[in-house]
């Protein structure tokens, strides 16, 4: 069950790099679909979680899912399967820009937003928000080391604040704008940046001094600062105060509604779960220090060139490749397997000689990234030809990992079985579970997995540099 959901656990960054193109599984998995807790039930669908990535409420660690809102819904799905006997629940979790989670969910594309979203006057005119799981929650101003103090929110006035797009703290700065106008004050600077930049990435470019002023929930901006110590909290100053984080649903979703309520009433603060899930995100701060994120990155800015050149060479998303490479070799060019693939791709010298790729330097860093994405190109420009473009790459990923042959007969398989032959995720996929095991499945839903999570690192690296 764990690996079916870690294959079902893939993560859609929308509108990444402008030139890749958003998981083709994953835009199949989340067709729209409207239905509530009844039917979720009755035709034993997954829940669609829709999350925002950020490095608190969801996040990766060495591709393992992190974060409150991960265990709250991971307690919640526990909850559904105790009180519902005949329920095996099962969970997608669906990344979009925190702006976009509303809208998503709205459009069917998933049935629960769980975000840290507080339930505001305009959000809950167009969504449904469960009993909160947290209340009186303070949004206070975070500043940079060099940024003056602030003593009054009217010392805000015409400065420059950024916020997270979409988020109750430019919707509360705009009202703020509102009574500065009616007094005849200057007005914030309210500047809403790119939305994959998410809260904790404007703590750390106000703590860069990238930027002066930034919002947060107090508890957020209380355990950054701990990993961040040169921002300045303002907290005897909140923009707002009493706000209550909730879960959001379709107006339409009373059943699920009903009983998220019911669950949200089991993790309040001042619950053993509550208390517990907020001590281990907000009173424990040695997750916060974790260098891995770092580490990622900069191996990441090492490596691109050459994934970007040969990406373009056989037409494929560099960061596609990078994360092949992350999935077979942890960007370890010293990797050995037992049946002898090397390098940080894992090529054989059989498959890095053949005259299908014909590399001879594979054992050197730029040869063996050129003989992994050329194997790959051959693999889905020769045994996958019947497949739509969209979907190629699923299978070439996994006859890469398990050999053509065996794909084709996967193939086959799937379609004695019912299923789909020209889709590789819930259906060659299921066929691959029964007749070969986990290793291939997993294989190719790491690789998703991967790639979601450097689009989205790929992406906060870019923009972080057009924000002044």
């Amino acid at each position: 069950m764990f690996v079916r959901f870690v294959v079902l656990c893939l993560f859609l960054i929308l509108t990444a790099l402008p030139a890749a193109a958003a998981p083709d599984s994953l835009t199949r998995m989340t067709d729209p679909w409207k239905g509530d807790l009844t039917q979720i039930i009755k035709e034993h669908r997954p829940i669609r979680v829709l999350v925002s990535y950020n490095r608190t409420n969801f996040f990766l660690v060495r591709g393992a899912m992190r974060g409150m809102e991960y265990d709250l819904m991971q307690a919640y799905k526990k909850h559904l399967a105790a009180t519902n006997k005949t329920m095996h629940p099962r969970m997608v979790f669906v990344t979009v820009p925190f702006d976009e989670l509303i809208p998503a969910l709205l459009d069917g594309r998933g049935d629960i937003a769980a975000a840290g979203l507080t339930a505001t006057a305009a959000r809950k005119r167009d969504a449904a928000f469960t009993s909160p799981y947290r209340t009186n929650v303070d949004e206070i101003v975070v500043g940079s080391y060099r940024a003056a103090p602030i003593h009054k929110l009217e010392d805000l006035a015409g400065k420059t604040v950024h916020v997270m797009a979409g988020s109750s703290y430019a919707t509360h700065l705009r009202t703020l704008n509102h009574q500065f106008k009616r007094r005849g004050i200057k007005p914030i600077d309210v500047v809403e940046p790119d939305p994959h930049l998410v809260t904790e990435d404007l703590l750390e470019m106000a703590e860069r001094g990238i930027i002066n002023y930034t919002v947060a929930d107090s508890h957020l901006a209380e355990i950054w600062k701990s990993a961040l110590p040169r921002l300045k909290l303002f907290k005897d100053i909140p923009l707002h105060s009493g706000g209550d984080l909730a879960w959001a649903v379709r107006p339409g979703s009373k059943a699920l509604l009903k009983s998220l309520s019911e669950f949200a009433n089991t993790v309040q603060q001042g619950t053993l779960m509550g208390n517990m899930v907020f001590k281990r995100y907000f009173v424990n701060s040695d997750w916060v220090k974790d260098p891995n994120a770092r580490e990622d990155k900069e191996r990441l800015q090492e490596l691109r060139s050459l994934f970007e050149k040969y990406g373009e060479m056989y037409r494929f998303d560099w960061l596609k490749l990078a994360a092949q490479a992350y999935q077979e070799s942890r960007f370890n060019m010293d990797t050995k397997s037992a049946a002898g693939a090397v390098g940080i791709m894992q090529v054989r010298p059989a498959t890095a000689l053949d005259p299908n790729v014909n590399v001879k330097d594979y054992k050197t860093l730029e040869g063996n990234i050129h003989a992994g994405a050329k194997y790959l190109r051959f693999l889905r420009d020769n045994y996958f030809q019947d497949v739509a473009p969209e979907a190629r790459v699923d299978f070439a990923l996994a006859a890469y990992n398990a050999g053509p042959a065996r794909v084709i007969k996967l193939r086959k398989a799937a379609r004695e079985m019912g299923l789909n032959p020209d889709l590789w995720f819930a259906n060659v996929e299921w066929a691959a579970y029964k007749d070969i095991g986990t290793e291939t499945p997993s294989y190719v839903a790491n690789v998703q997995m991967y790639y979601a999570a450097y689009k989205s690192i790929a992406k906060t690296l870019t923009v972080r540099g057009k924000v002044k």
